[in-house]
């Protein structure tokens, strides 16, 4: 190893370690002012995935969007404009990015696994924002987006963003009482 790659080394070793003790006394500072910080604050929850805030784990979203659609049928007229009718709500979708960062106190690649696994579960969950659900229904994972920005020279994932979207999920109620046992 030549006297370069020793001075360089020296130098990115004192540079972490005064990164990281800014880091804590940053952190510090902002625990003694903000007490609720230190405490972790819950935004909601999808299911069982808490978002919150704390100086141990940042696990929040961003881009929210809601989209709320009706469905039409259009009806043909020869020589004359179709006709559109409304049929009924359509369901609801939300999007949401999440970016998982180790250096944030949540693994990426855990993370993002347990998003896919709801996904390919199909299983319905509340989405709730503080304490109020959002929506009349459940909702489910209909897809999962993942990109990776920064991986270690080990192939670990240090930084993902995620894409989620999620559909609305209106459960179908069987009644037995209709003619011929049908769902509505």
């Amino acid at each position: 190893m030549s006297f370069l790659d020793n001075a360089i080394g020296s130098y990115k070793k004192q540079t972490e370690k005064r990164l990281l003790n800014l880091r804590n006394n940053i952190l510090s500072d902002l625990s003694s002012r903000f007490s609720w910080l230190s405490q972790g604050v819950q935004i909601g929850s999808l299911g069982d995935i808490v978002f919150t805030v704390s100086t141990d784990e940042v696990r929040t979203f961003r881009d929210y969007r809601r989209s709320t659609k009706a469905r039409f049928a259009l009806h043909e007229r020869i020589g004359e404009k179709p006709i559109l009718e409304y049929i009924a709500p359509d369901g609801e979708e939300i999007t949401f990015s999440m970016t998982f960062h180790v250096e944030l106190g949540v693994s990426p690649a855990k993370e993002t696994e347990r998003l896919r696994e709801l996904c390919e579960k199909g299983e319905a969950m509340y989405l709730v924002f503080g304490s109020a659900p959002i929506g009349a229904h459940m909702w489910v994972i209909e897809s999962v987006g993942e990109s990776a920005e920064r991986i270690d020279h080990g192939g670990r994932i240090l930084v993902s963003q995620v894409e989620v979207t999620l559909k609305e999920y209106v459960p179908v109620i069987y009644d037995a009482a209709q003619e011929g046992g049908t769902a509505t």
